[in-house]
């Protein structure tokens, strides 16, 4: 073979595998905004979609994404909004309404607005534009309430099979820590709870920390549908 033939040679073989990197490239992202679209109606946000390392054309020809992994900021999750989440779908197959997988892993980190938000929803109000800051020294959340957020309310979280339950610990006005009985009193039946139960992907909370940023929330769901 001369050399101007092996140059021609290579130039077409090269030419191929640019145009299949293109064709790769444009599959991928087509796939992904597919993906992207039925689930962000859900936590009204902007997704990422990644699709792993198995080219595109290969998963679109059997059918089934191997490994898709999700993230997202400022996402709507129940009673959190402002909540960054990113998970890992396993085994992602297209169906006619939905998505059907075989098993999900999501990491929410809700930061402190996101955690303020929630409270305000959880007392519809009760408390004024409370903030909420973290101490995961004692792995508690601390509300601040009332004229320059004198008013401070611990609350230690407690993850449960299908919610998370707050535990109220220290109340406390300024310095001076306020008696339970009176705490009671002046709380009434502050909601304490919040409801995890029939989430989608039939996942369920495993692990719950407090962070300096918040709060981290994992979950896990095993095979499931979701519809579009």
């Amino acid at each position: 073979m001369s050399r101007r033939t092996r140059l021609i040679t290579l130039g077409v073989v090269g030419a191929v595998l640019a145009g299949g990197g293109i064709v790769e490239a444009v599959a991928r992202h087509q796939a992904a905004d597919r993906l992207a679209d039925r689930m962000e109606e859900r936590l009204h946000t902007g997704l990422d979609v990644g699709l792993g390392p198995t080219p595109v054309m290969l998963q679109l020809a059997r059918g089934t994404f191997p490994r898709v992994e999700v993230s997202g900021e400022g996402a709507t999750f129940r009673r959190f909004t402002g909540v960054d989440l990113h998970a890992e779908l396993a085994d992602v197959v297209r169906t006619g309404d939905g998505l059907s997988v075989a098993d999900t892993r999501v990491s929410a980190e809700l930061t402190d607005a996101a955690l303020a938000g929630a409270v305000a929803t959880m007392t519809e109000g009760a408390m004024g534009g409370a903030a909420v800051t973290t101490a995961p020294e004692s792995g508690e959340l601390v509300v601040h309430a009332g004229p320059a957020g004198r008013i401070a309310v611990g609350f230690r979280p407690v993850l449960e099979r299908e919610g998370i339950r707050f535990e109220r610990t220290t109340v406390r006005v300024g310095e001076r820590v306020v008696p339970d009985a009176l705490a009671d009193q002046l709380l009434g039946d502050t909601p304490q709870r919040i409801d995890l139960s029939g989430l989608p992907l039939d996942l369920e909370p495993e692990r719950l920390a407090v962070t300096a940023e918040g709060l981290r929330l994992e979950l896990a769901g095993d095979s499931s549908t979701v519809k579009a």
